[in-house]
């Protein structure tokens, strides 16, 4: 559920012509054929159909072929409510991955991307996790015929073979097979998900098929060592068999997540990326792998641990009518393990041998095999092998030989329009609207009314949760939910429901994790943190309150964890509680913790705060710094607001005295040491609602020095008291009106006193008259000091 969502229209484009209008194939000719990604083209395809004006509620469907975008495909079309039939030569549904020993995996193949090692497939119906072939499809048809016995409009119809394809005016007609029977069946739409067929045969060659035991690089069909082999096809299928030749005991998920934890962090991935960046279909990768990922490999030791799991019993020769590593031909990670096992081999002197060309036979002789077409080192390949495995494809036109012409049409229309728009070629993408769409329809229509508000409980309770963790694809943190952390961190405090941040990593994992603290006080209480099992404990240390969850279940997509402007976010929501209570105090004319405001002071100050605000708000850094100070006066590091709604009282109380100051003195928010506020020219002062100092009351700082600005504007307390400095202190601070060695002077301070409270509640003169004051009993302070400097 990640990437760029194609249109509906496109879905539709991508399974048929327009020309044979109701007849729908999926995945015949798509990239990244796996089981995952024709569910997903299945779904896609029932998503776009339910859409106004492609089905009338009286049509009736066929789905021809039982695997895995068949099952899905009849699925999603029943529960849209039509009348679906699914057709199979098999006596049951997915009957070819059905005893196969092969790992199933639902998005290995899509590494780099992160969340390429989910083991869930993450799909609103059937869905599944990794595992051998049985056992998925085990788990799998007693999902379906479930669904088969809540849903009457759908009817699995086993051992019918499909062995025509007609047009009949509007509609189409199937012609089956059944024990030797033929029979024929009108349909308004025909889905054909009937695979690929068997490997392109080639002389003698026994054909070895990818999701069936069989017998090869088993002990048994090995009575010698070393035993040979010719694996051809420059395919995920051919390069898995290589590896599954080459490793001891290989399991491909296991010795997947294997490979990749021999990097600790993101560097294969982010390498990976660099070495393929910019290729096109078909170009040749192993110039840009021995640039890119060899100096990796050998920096990490990689090349020394695989060749610890390499087998010596074997003698194996790869062959490609291509480049071996073809940009596109396989998954990436596919390309990249297989190309550090080879570097493995040559490294421990055991190097697997390459051929290349078109295989074009397969001679069966005394001892094994012999091959005709490739070329070893410019020479013909002319060695007898024990073992042959070809993996150059299926042969489509064979296995939709049925269709007739109206398969070679849309083969036409296909190879056209990929050609055209390579974009509808890419691995297909489930997209978050297709998932709810048929999420609802699950819980409705396939459950019983006891588990369906359970349900959408849990519906709801994820869509209101964010997952933050380690990517196991590429050891970086990511997030997953309905929205992005910052979206929700844009209008934290205004959130009409609830969200969870589930922390499924310790906080040492986060870069900037104390924002999140900050974030979820800055809500007030519309974000809650929750940490899992791994990292709980370091959670509690600095949020002893938070709620311990179990692990974490997400079936949103991983994305890259993207903190960036997180702060940015809370000083904004800060921004906008102030504007909020100082908007609220100048309308009513009264301040929470001031008291009363004469009308003709707030009526000056409003336009002022108006301008402030423009200010603030346009400029990040301008109001980082400006709400930084307002919330502490630091002594050490920077602190920012720590997100406490109960310290806004004080910190708009502090922004209206900070307003009323300037129609006495003019001053403006600025970025400058010490303070938030500039005046005459280069005066600084602070305001500052701040109550504590560290741990002592800010009361406790008594002498110029200690502030370092020429004026305080504080609400947090009455007994701030800045005495004239002891002595003569040479450079005490910044200087005052730029003097090269003044000494620190007593600054102003106008602080929520009830001499200066009652101030506030005269008129407009009576307060300017005050502050003018104040200030001008500074610049006698700063020249007196100013004709003591020596001459």
């Amino acid at each position: 559920m990640t990437g760029v969502v194609l249109p509906f229209d496109d879905w539709l484009l991508i399974a048929g012509n327009s020309t044979d209008s109701g007849l729908h194939f999926v995945g015949a000719f798509d990239r990244r054929i796996t089981f995952y990604s024709q569910q997903v083209r299945a779904l896609r395809l029932a998503h776009a159909l339910s859409r106004p004006g492609k089905l009338k509620p009286t049509d009736n469907i066929a789905v021809v072929g039982a695997g895995a975008a068949g099952v899905t495909a009849a699925l999603g079309l029943a529960l849209l409510g039509n009348d679906v039939s699914l057709y199979d030569p098999a006596a049951s549904i997915l009957q070819l991955q059905s005893a196969s020993p092969r790992l199933l995996h639902p998005h290995i193949y899509e590494w780099p991307r992160l969340g390429s090692l989910d083991d869930r497939s993450g799909l609103p119906v059937l869905d599944w996790s990794a595992n051998h072939g049985g056992a998925v499809c085990t788990q799998l048809k007693a999902d379906f015929h479930a669904a088969e016995t809540r849903l009457p409009n759908l009817t699995f119809k086993p051992g019918q073979k499909l062995t025509s394809l007609d047009r009949v005016g509007t509609r189409w007609r199937l012609g089956l097979t059944t024990n030797g029977t033929p029979s024929f069946r009108q349909f308004d739409h025909v889905v054909l998900a009937i695979g690929f067929g068997d490997e392109i045969p080639c002389g003698a060659a026994i054909p070895v098929h990818y999701w069936k035991q069989n017998s090869t690089g088993s002990a048994a069909a090995e009575p010698h060592s070393p035993a040979t082999y010719l694996v051809s096809g420059n395919g995920d299928g051919g390069l898995t068999d290589l590896l599954n030749l080459l490793i001891q005991d290989f399991d491909h998920v296991r010795f997947t997540r294997s490979f990749l934890d021999y990097f600790s962090d993101d560097a294969l991935r982010v390498t990976t990326e660099t070495a393929c960046a910019g290729v096109t279909a078909g170009d040749d990768l192993e110039a840009a792998f021995n640039t890119n990922l060899l100096p990796l490999f050998d920096e990490l030791g990689v090349l020394d641990r695989l060749s610890q799991h390499l087998r010596s019993d074997r003698k194996v020769t790869i062959n490609s009518s291509g480049p071996l590593f073809a940009a596109t031909k396989a998954a990436q990670l596919n390309q990249v393990m297989v190309f550090a096992v080879l570097e493995a081999a040559k490294q421990v002197a055991r190097p697997v041998r390459r051929s290349s060309g078109q295989i074009t036979d397969v001679v069966l002789g005394t001892g094994g095999f012999q091959v005709a077409g490739p070329s070893v080192a410019g020479g013909p390949l002319t060695e007898t092998l024990e073992h042959v495995i070809l993996r150059h494809g299926p042969d489509r036109a064979l296995r939709y030989a049925p269709a007739g012409a109206y398969f070679t049409a849309y083969r036409a229309h296909a190879t056209a329009l990929f050609a055209a728009r390579p974009d509808l070629n890419a691995p297909p993408i489930l997209d978050r609207e297709t998932y709810d769409f048929f999420e609802k329809l699950r819980i409705e229509k396939l459950e019983d009314h006891a588990s369906q508000q359970a349900s959408r409980a849990s519906v709801a309770s994820a869509r209101a949760t964010i997952v933050l963790e380690i990517d196991p694809a590429g050891h970086v943190p990511v997030e997953r939910g309905s929205r992005r952390l910052l979206n929700i961190a844009d209008s934290c405090e205004r959130l009409t429901g609830n969200v969870i941040l589930h922390l499924a990593m310790p906080p040492a994992k986060i870069a900037g994790s104390a924002n999140l603290i900050r974030l979820a006080r800055a809500s007030g209480g519309r974000i809650a943190l929750a940490a899992g099992p791994d990292g709980l404990s370091d959670w509690q240390k600095l949020v002893p309150t938070i709620n311990a969850v179990p692990v974490a279940i997400s079936y949103y997509p991983a994305l890259a964890l993207n903190m960036t402007g997180l702060d940015e976010a809370i000083d904004a929501c800060l921004l906008r509680l102030l504007d909020q209570r100082v908007r609220i105090a100048l309308a009513s004319y009264h301040c929470d913790a001031l008291g009363p405001l004469n009308p003709s002071i707030a009526s000056a100050i409003e336009p002022t705060w108006t301008a402030w605000h423009a200010s603030l708000k346009s400029d990040k850094t301008l109001l980082s710094a400006f709400l930084r100070w307002l919330a502490n006066v630091e002594q050490y590091e920077r602190s920012p607001w720590d997100g406490d709604h109960a310290s806004v009282p004080h910190l708009a109380t502090a922004v209206v005295m900070m307003l009323a100051t300037h129609h006495g003195e003019p001053l403006e928010p600025a970025f400058v040491d010490r303070g938030n506020l500039k005046f005459s020219k280069n005066a600084v002062a602070l305001g500052s609602g701040c109550q504590m100092i560290g741990q002592q009351l800010i009361a406790v700082w008594n002498q110029p020095d200690q502030w370092g600005v020429d004026a305080l504007i504080l609400s947090g307390s009455a007994e701030v008291e800045v005495l004239d400095p002891p002595g003569r202190i040479l450079d005490g601070g910044k200087p005052a009106m730029g003097m090269a060695a003044a000494r620190r002077v007593r600054p102003v301070v106008i602080r929520n006193d009830k001499q200066w409270r009652a101030r506030l509640i005269g008129d407009l003169a009576g307060w300017k008259a005050a502050v003018e004051a104040e200030f001008s009993a500074l610049r006698v302070r700063q020249d007196k000091e100013l004709e003591e400097l020596p001459k």
